[in-house]
């Protein structure tokens, strides 16, 4: 019997009806759909199932991700490759009663997306969790991350190096935005090591280390062309001229790449030449480059460490290929009114059709975008459909208008009832594009009014 490939990303969005599997199947990613196992036949989901599942009798199911929906097994069989994180449910921030919108994370599939970053090398993988885990928080974040086996993380500053030492207590941390005055002795207590930007701070540090015998070590970076932060090339090629790199202890060289949309690009050749140039005179110092992207498109970039950045919430870390990483993040907003507004008596333009609109408990107060390109329409997921999200109201900062118009089932949207804004089937990566945004901009955005939950199945 042939093999069916199942193409998620594309084929599967807002399918009412289950997805029957009928023959030998496999995903190519993660299953949307609801989705029914006929007798004697397989399944195997190369990410998480999403949907509910029935499994037939005589049906064989692997996933390799998670498994979120309803599972009725009528005497199949059920494999879920998947379990290094204990099954869990926490909750943080307000109580979702009192607030209108609810983000969750799924830490199996965080879990799942570090360790496919991890395979597609042979360099040791590192998490960045800068911004607060991009918005998700970073206490858990980091457990998770810990418990699949990640040993070393990048944060932003000493107030989530504090947080992700006592979420992952044997873990080498490197804090990214360097070391600011007499900030030292907070980085020896935390045994944290700063990342130099500058020959200023490297000053600092040496001195700091020399009168306190300090042996925890620091990362020295070098800007080759990212984003201006760091040594320049002349510094840092002159360093290990002047002075022992030993004396300094450093223990990672690194740098960014500034292109990483496609192997081969001329400024990213000449960043990979200055790097690898740079990184043989630290004999015996070990070298980082390559972000999420440079991971899955040029093993030239990989060097020693990598850094699983923001894919691993499950933003597209290849921009016009089919994503490889799973979906992390939902977020939903309570409908609080539905209203049939007659054409001229609203702030809607002028439209021949009367239009039904939802109105969501979410807006720009929440950092959810306030704006959109108009050829890149802008979804809400309503009862499995998707409608478009037409205006936010003038007036308000918290709430955004959806025109549930054209659901089959008028009843599906009314108050209290629920709309995905990000989820499996609206990506972060889509709300990015209609909002002329990146997806790391959108997650980072999102405030702390929401209620939070945490899960791992």
């Amino acid at each position: 019997m042939p093999l069916a490939v199942v193409k998620p990303f594309e084929d599967q969005r807002d399918i009412p009806e289950p997805l029957v599997i009928s023959c030998s199947t496999e995903t190519d990613g993660s299953l949307f759909t609801d989705a029914v196992v006929q007798k004697n036949c397989s399944l195997h989901v190369r990410g998480s199932v999403c949907g509910s599942l029935t499994i037939e009798s005589g049906a064989d199911v692997v996933v390799d991700g998670s498994v979120s929906g309803k599972i009725t097994n009528r005497g199949g069989r059920l494999v879920v490759n998947h379990k290094r994180l204990t099954a869990c449910v926490a909750r943080d921030g307000p109580p979702e009663s009192e607030v209108g919108a609810t983000l969750t994370i799924n830490l199996t599939a965080l879990a799942y997306n570090w360790e496919r970053l991890a395979k597609s090398t042979n360099a040791e993988c590192a998490a960045v969790l800068e911004c607060d885990a991009y918005g998700c928080g970073v206490d858990w974040v980091a457990d998770a991350l810990a418990k699949s086996g990640c040993r070393t993380f990048f944060v932003n500053n000493l107030a989530e190096a504090r947080r992700v030492r006592t979420a992952a207590p044997d873990s080498t941390i490197y804090v990214l935005h360097g070391l600011h005055a007499d900030a030292a002795p907070v980085f020896a207590n935390l045994d944290a090591q700063p990342v130099i930007n500058s020959v200023t701070e490297l000053a600092e540090w040496n001195a700091f280390v020399s009168a306190n015998r300090w042996t925890g070590g620091c990362a020295l970076n070098v800007d080759t062309g990212a984003n201006g932060l760091g040594l320049s090339m002349a510094e840092a090629a002159e360093l290990p001229s002047r002075v022992s790199v030993v004396k300094h202890g450093i223990t990672l060289l690194m740098s960014s790449m500034a292109r990483t949309e496609r192997a081969g690009d001329p400024q990213s050749e000449r960043q990979i030449a200055w790097f690898s140039e740079l990184s043989s005179l630290y004999e015996n110092i070990p070298a980082s480059l390559a972000g999420a992207s440079s991971i899955l498109l040029d093993r030239r970039t990989h060097f020693d460490l990598v850094r699983a950045d923001s894919a691993l919430f499950g933003i597209n870390p290849v921009p016009g290929s089919a994503n490889p990483m799973l979906p992390v993040v939902e977020l939903r907003a309570r409908i609080v009114q539905v209203r049939d507004p007659m054409p001229g008596h609203s702030f809607m333009d002028a439209e021949p059709k009367r239009r039904r609109l939802a109105f969501a408990s979410i807006g720009h107060a929440d950092g959810f975008p306030r704006s959109w390109h108009p050829k890149a329409k802008l979804h809400a997921i309503v009862d499995g459909y998707r409608c478009p999200v037409t205006v936010t109201t003038p007036s308000s900062p918290d709430l955004i208008a959806i025109d549930v118009t054209d659901l089959p089932d008028s009843s599906a949207a009314e108050s209290g009832a629920m709309a995905t804004l990000i989820g499996a089937t609206m990506t972060i990566d889509e709300v990015a594009e209609a909002t002329r945004s990146t997806g790391q901009a959108v997650l980072t955005a999102l405030g702390n009014r929401f209620h939070r939950i945490y899960y791992a199945t």
